[in-house]
């Protein structure tokens, strides 16, 4: 796939520099990109604002004016750097992820620089409502999560995917470690160390990432496997780390009704994968060799730890690579059509 001579806006968040990964494939693929980053450094302009906010948010449970006053700053300071005016022609293409972080006004500029304007929201529709008055604002809204097509027509079915422009990194590559895993402490941390302290026992080597604050750094501390990030991981760290080890550690939040960036990545990188997801099941490169819905089972998980792992077909890992999903998001003909299981 060549877009050589093609132009495309990506507006997306800054959040663990993931959008120089986009960035990386783009380029790879040929494309000049145009970055517009969200997540930009906030400060209140006045005390007024910050007294405000806390009033709003404790005493009317209303989440939704920070925001506002994130999204007015973010606007402000994309039109001072004039990324969007110095664009005298219309790209080709733009994508918006996560539209709901971004101003309508800034969302219009895009548009209107656009021949061609996508969305995709990996975020439920129901977490941030106020994206539902943005849906008829690109040709083509995606999203995740399979409830979120049926409750609004205008969407359309949309998986993660894995950036398959980082082959580097896994060519001639000898894992250092079994078992990775990258994430925040939060609701999911007993399963989490539940795993971990099974695997650990039976020898596996583990590189468990969790950045957290200092009072939880103390609890997790008597586990030796766990480093604490100070800065966390940025995104292309987190694919090297991948490189470094044989599988992946997944654990679904129940917030949404789809799979996580792990479960491509597991796909993509051929790694096998421990998930406690279980719609994996339903995908077409589930394979339960490589994939293994973990259920409080320890004998199945041993088992599972066992088993040589199976080739992936290379049609089912290319549909679910960056270049066939942006493909797809563009509406391109010789994309291969990535849909939810029925």
């Amino acid at each position: 796939m060549c877009f050589h001579h093609k132009k495309i806006i990506l507006a997306i968040t800054s959040d663990n520099d993931f959008y120089k990964c986009f960035e990386d494939n783009l380029k790879t693929l040929g494309f000049t990109s145009v970055i517009i980053l969200r997540n930009l450094p906030f400060t209140y302009k006045k005390k007024s604002d910050q007294v405000f906010n806390f009033v709003r948010k404790t005493i009317l449970k209303d989440k939704e004016y920070k925001k506002k006053l994130i999204q007015k700053y973010d606007s402000n300071t994309i039109e001072q750097k004039k990324v969007l005016v110095h664009l005298n022609d219309k790209v080709d293409y733009s994508l918006t992820i996560r539209a709901d972080l971004f101003s309508e006004s800034i969302l219009k500029k895009i548009v209107s620089k656009s021949k061609k304007a996508y969305a995709y929201q990996w975020d439920g529709l129901d977490r941030y409502p106020t994206i539902l008055s943005r849906l008829n604002v690109f040709d083509k809204f995606y999203v995740f999560d399979k409830n979120d097509t049926i409750k609004d027509k205008k969407t359309y079915p949309l998986t993660n995917f894995y950036f398959d422009c980082y082959s580097e990194f896994f060519e001639n590559n000898q894992p250092n470690y079994d078992v990775y895993y990258l994430g925040s402490y939060d609701s999911r941390i007993e399963q989490l160390i539940k795993i971990c302290e099974l695997l650990h026992d039976k020898g596996l080597k583990l590189n468990i990432n969790i950045p957290c604050s200092k009072e939880h750094q103390k609890i997790l501390s008597k586990y030796s496997y766990i480093k604490f990030p100070k800065r966390g991981l940025t995104y292309k760290q987190n694919i090297e780390n991948i490189a470094n080890a044989r599988i992946i550690l997944d654990f679904h939040n129940g917030i949404h009704n789809g799979l996580s960036f792990r479960a491509f990545e597991a796909l993509g990188y051929s790694k096998k994968l421990i998930t406690t997801n279980q719609l994996i099941t339903d995908y077409d490169f589930y394979n339960e060799s490589n994939i293994h819905v973990y259920k409080n089972d320890e004998k199945s998980l041993l088992h599972f730890l066992q088993q040589p792992m199976v080739a992936i077909d290379k049609k089912t890992q290319y549909k679910y690579s960056f270049t066939n999903w942006l493909s797809y998001v563009l509406e391109l003909d010789d994309a291969i059509k990535i849909d939810f299981p029925s």
